[in-house]
């Protein structure tokens, strides 16, 4: 009854269902399929593929042969790098045949030294501080160099891996170069970023506990107040002692004077730097993102200073060997500038086999610096 109601009223419609259905595969479509596919494919392989293949044989016929073999791939395993143990020179070796011909030219030997001791008076000239310092048109004085001949070749390493080539795959030992063994260490053991990272977090760990305590009031706020903080209080104890008018109201018996508030202002300025620049009120109100950038800073600056300096402190280079066979030289090199007397302590390896110094493996720095004119520090 309820549906022919609706039906009277107007408000069922006739629904009809539809399915439509895909036509199936015909014989002729799939006929007229094949064989496009297979007039596109032999349009494409003769006009093509063709003239591709003809290119590539010619081209490759007129190529040299190549007879040497690819080298193999070496696949390293970590955790497999050792130390060899040295075997010191032996008289037959062609290494100690070098340092007999060395020893037995004095000539040769002198000029060794004389090429060191130039080479570190034109570094000292291109450095811009020691330039500023010392002054340009910098002189060798003197120099105290020693030669040595080193008893053990520089350490050697070895790791384990795969070795993949063309006729087999077996596991080998291949040896590797001592720096990259000692700046895989680094970057697998980072020592001194962890002791870094360790005098950071005390630090601010000590500060946050510190602040914590005075907000609770377990410690007594010793911190200095602020630049600001002192205008601010100056501003407001001027305001005080003026009338609505603007005249002066009677002199009362007050706990900071104007003058010892000016004298610390004075004081704090001068230990911040402020002295001649006081910041501008209205320009931290015009610019809060200021404060915050400022407070931040401020919260994360000790840990970072101690982070700074213990990173220093702990950060060593890989060591970079002299070249096997490499003779030693080191001492003192003593330069004259027109402003200062500079000492370098050097050390050096020089290969016989290159005739030049090891660049990687040279050490220089700077012992002394005296300067020609001196003045008392406390004045006159």
């Amino acid at each position: 009854m309820r549906l022919n109601a609706q039906i009277y009223r107007g408000q069922v419609h006739n629904v009809q269902r539809v399915r439509f259905q895909k036509p199936g595969f015909r014989p002729r479509s799939i006929a007229i399929t094949v064989l496009t596919i297979y007039v596109g494919w032999s349009v494409y392989a003769r006009l093509v593929l063709d003239p591709l293949g003809k290119a590539i044989m010619d081209t490759a016929q007129h190529l040299p042969e190549d007879e040497e073999e690819a080298p193999p791939i070496f696949i390293p395993f970590p955790g497999t790098t050792k130390q060899l143990k040295p075997r010191p020179y032996r008289g037959s070796d062609p290494e100690w045949q070098e340092f007999l011909k060395f020893s037995r030219d004095p000539g040769l030997s002198k000029r060794v030294r004389e090429e060191l001791a130039q080479f570190v008076r034109q570094l000292a000239e291109k450095h811009p501080i020691l330039q500023l310092r010392g002054g340009k048109g910098m002189k060798l004085r003197r120099y105290w160099l020693d030669v040595d001949f080193p008893t053990h070749p520089p350490p050697e390493f070895e790791r384990s891996g795969i070795e993949i080539t063309d006729d087999y795959i077996a596991w080998t030992t291949m040896p590797v170069d001592s720096s990259i063994v000692f700046k895989i260490r680094q970057a697998l053991w980072p020592s001194a970023l962890a002791k870094a990272f360790w005098s950071f977090t005390k630090v601010m760990i000590s500060d946050d506990a510190r602040r914590v305590a005075r907000m609770l009031g377990l410690q007594a706020d010793d911190t200095p107040p602020t630049i600001e903080q002192l205008l601010a209080r100056h501003q407001q104890m001027i305001r005080g002692s003026q009338t609505n008018d603007g005249s002066p109201k009677p002199k009362q018996p007050q706990l900071l004077g104007d003058a010892q508030t000016q004298k610390a202002i004075v004081t704090v300025a001068d230990n911040q730097g402020l002295v001649g620049k006081p910041p501008l009120q209205e320009d931290l109100d015009a610019n809060p993102g200021k404060n915050g950038i400022s407070a931040v800073y401020a919260h994360f600056f000790r840990g970072i200073m101690a982070f700074k300096m213990k990173l220093q402190q702990s950060w060593r280079p890989a060591p970079d060997y002299p070249p096997r066979g490499s003779i030693i030289v080191q001492g003192l090199v003593e330069l004259d500038s027109p402003k200062a007397w500079l000492v370098f302590d050097v050390k050096a390896a020089w290969d016989p086999k290159t005739k030049s110094y090891d660049s990687k493996s040279m050490r220089i720095h700077l012992k002394r610096m005296q300067m020609k004119r001196q003045g008392p520090l406390g004045g006159a």
